[in-house]
């Protein structure tokens, strides 16, 4: 598919920068170039992908806007498919906007936010998910992430995809045989179709069974620190971070609202929340961020339980444990520069087989150790080394969800000796649920709402 029009856009990000670049794409990018680029020298062979040096000039050829580079690259064997003219400007705000109009005034079209790679994907240049892996590799915020989203780039979830639809295509080859030959033939009498079956469901569990590790280093690891007031919440968050992030004070309720910040802990991205100390609200402020605290805790990946070591256990101590004793957490006892009030052994009896750290926030003691254990209690390392491809995109953890789903239904109706139109309606129904994720099949309204997620110039 080929637009009839062509679109320009600001493809760096929005400020002053030493290099700035506008990328066109579309049938006019080679009139345009001709029209508004005066090289420096005069044999000008405009080859496709050379850099070439030169004045941006003004339609009339009065105004010089900018000493650049321009390269044009030809269709098909360019980003999009199309004809594309990316133009190295400096990177002023001013100068980028003042090339951006000329543009616009010799034709163009401002393109829409994800607008080159969706044209990119309707050229074939792109399956679905390579295009959605842009996006990813741009908002990517660790190195596993970055890994994950140049894999799929590089087509390694396609692949995968395309590997598992031909086995499905067999199996259905296989189903839809059984029924040109005989009415009274049931499914499960298709020599080979049930270890087809079980294989495929089993490589579309090790891909859901990705998502939650692969997320981790998408979106980050929640981690919601808690604990009564005046345990050293906001110390150990000032202490993590580097940087004093929280309000520190000897008086309790000091902080009454989610205070958080990011940090990287041996590659994955930690979200951090400070928050109130937990205890009978003295006024309407504080047991507003008290709710809150119960609100997070409950969608958090890890609770870090604060605990005084300077000071006897309480029983908003004990009314923590047993609020949060369902969760996943950690235990650390603070203050450990001060004389210790407790033994260990208490905790072990209130929260038998917890994770005990001792910790010194305002000195830095155990910090160290406290970091390993938030990354170790995720048991990525573990999972990382499996081998098997990452899906980061809940779209497409949906799409392997349904899939899944049929493939489980064809074994049923297999082992419960249906007629094999059955199971073959919920092979084709996997194979539509695959294809989503490539963009073999796909409404284009839901195509539409995919790119218009991507910033201006991608």
């Amino acid at each position: 598919m080929r637009s009839h029009d062509t679109i320009a856009a600001i493809a760096t990000p929005s400020g002053t920068g030493g290099v700035g670049i506008i990328r066109i794409s579309g049938p006019a990018a080679g009139k345009i170039a001709h029209q508004i680029f005066l090289p420096k020298r005069t044999n000008c062979s405009w080859e496709s992908h050379h850099l070439y040096h030169g004045d941006i000039i003004s339609a009339d050829g009065r105004i010089i806007l900018d000493e650049v580079l321009v390269a044009l690259m030809l269709g098909p064997h360019s980003f999009t498919g199309e004809d594309i003219l990316e133009i190295n400007c400096h990177g002023s705000p001013l100068i980028m906007q003042a090339i951006l109009s000329e543009l616009v005034q010799s034709g163009c079209r401002l393109a829409r936010p994800g607008e080159f790679s969706q044209r990119a994907f309707l050229n074939g240049r792109l399956d679905l998910s390579q295009a959605e892996a842009l996006a990813s590799l741009v908002a990517a915020r660790s190195e596993t992430a970055c890994a994950i989203g140049l894999a799929h780039l590089k087509g390694a979830l396609g692949r995968e995809i395309e590997s598992l639809r031909l086995e499905l295509i067999e199996a259905l080859a296989l189903t839809e045989a059984s029924i040109d030959f005989t009415e009274d033939l049931a499914a499960r009498d298709t020599p080979g179709i049930l270890p087809r079956i079980d294989a495929i469901s089993e490589r579309l569990r090790l891909l859901l069974d990705s998502y939650q590790v692969a997320k981790l280093y998408t979106e980050g690891l929640n981690v919601v620190i808690t604990g009564k007031p005046n345990v050293g919440k906001s110390s150990l968050l000032n202490t993590l971070t580097g940087k004093k992030r929280a309000i520190v004070t000897d008086i309790p309720g000091t902080t009454r609202d989610f205070i958080t910040d990011q940090i990287n802990i041996r590659g994955m991205p930690v979200n951090l929340a400070d928050t109130a100390g937990i205890r009978k609200p003295q006024d309407m402020i504080e047991k507003a961020g008290i709710d809150l605290v119960w609100e997070n805790l409950a969608k958090a990946d890890l609770a870090i339980i604060i605990l005084d070591g300077s000071h006897p256990l309480t029983r908003e101590d004990t009314e923590i444990f047993a609020a949060i004793a369902t969760n996943n957490y950690l235990v650390a006892i603070n203050k450990t520069d001060l004389p210790s009030a407790w033994e260990i052994n208490e905790i072990n009896q209130l929260l038998p087989g917890s994770k005990i750290l001792k910790i010194s926030a305002k000195f830095g003691t155990g910090i160290d150790e406290l970091k390993n254990a938030i990354v170790d209690n995720t048991g990525t390392d573990k999972k990382e080394s499996t081998g098997v491809v990452m899906i980061t995109n809940m779209r497409h953890k949906l799409a392997l969800e349904k899939a899944l789903s049929n493939i489980q239904s064809v074994k049923e109706n297999i082992v419960a000796g249906m007629s094999p139109e059955f199971p073959a309606f919920d092979l084709r129904e996997a194979l539509d649920n695959l294809d989503e994720i490539t963009g073999k099949k796909i409404d284009d309204e839901i195509l539409d709402k995919i790119f218009s997620s991507f910033c201006i110039g991608k």
